[in-house]
């Protein structure tokens, strides 16, 4: 079976990468043998719309399933109008993904699992900058308090959804940590 995986380097033992249009690399990979073949994300550099030209990539691979942390919306309908099956990834390396995803233990996602456009920052660019983050994780920090109840000191309590939220913020912050080994490993090829 060959599933495609989103990584932060070009090897079997690289990180997943947190984010799925923007993923430095795909990795296809055989999974009876654990062979693989990276692959440049064309959409990695792109200004708007890397989910969607980075999907179409992936459909045009034609694999038997994706494995990735974080799916935005876009990117996630085009890839099952086409019929590929998207897994969500745990933390660890592509070679840990791709066994677990073996033996039965990534959940199929139903919908996507990241917001629109969580993999660009709101000024600057990817990751440039703007209000830092790289667009991850601020998000969850406005949204609607109206679940929120106020204790008899005045402290606000969550009433329903933190733990969505913490885990939400969890896997930003994890796609952010590879994100970031990426670069450092492409500025270190390069002899910077």
């Amino acid at each position: 079976m060959k599933v495609i995986v989103t990584s932060a380097g070009p090897d079997i033992e690289s990180p997943v990468s947190g984010v799925f249009g923007r993923a430095p690399y795909f990795l296809e990979v055989d999974t009876e043998d654990l062979s693989c073949s990276p692959l440049k994300n064309p959409a990695l550099e792109q200004g708007s719309g890397a989910g969607i030209e980075a999907a179409q990539f992936v459909l045009k691979r034609k694999p038997d399933a994706l494995i990735s942390s974080n799916y935005g919306p876009n990117a996630f309908q085009v890839l099952t109008a086409g019929s590929i099956p998207c897994y969500e990834a745990g933390t660890g390396t592509v070679r840990e993904s791709v066994e677990a995803f073996s033996r039965g233990e990534l959940e199929a996602l139903g919908s996507a699992n990241a917001a629109s456009h969580s993999g660009v920052a709101g000024g600057g660019g990817r990751g440039g900058g703007g209000r830092g983050g790289g667009g991850r994780g601020s998000r969850n920090m406005d949204r609607d308090r109206s679940n929120d109840q106020t204790t008899g000191n005045g402290d606000r309590v969550k009433s329903g959804g933190q733990l969505e939220e913490l885990s939400a913020r969890l896997r930003d912050l994890r796609g952010q940590i590879a994100d970031i080994v990426a670069q450092i490993d492409r500025l270190t090829e390069q002899g910077q």
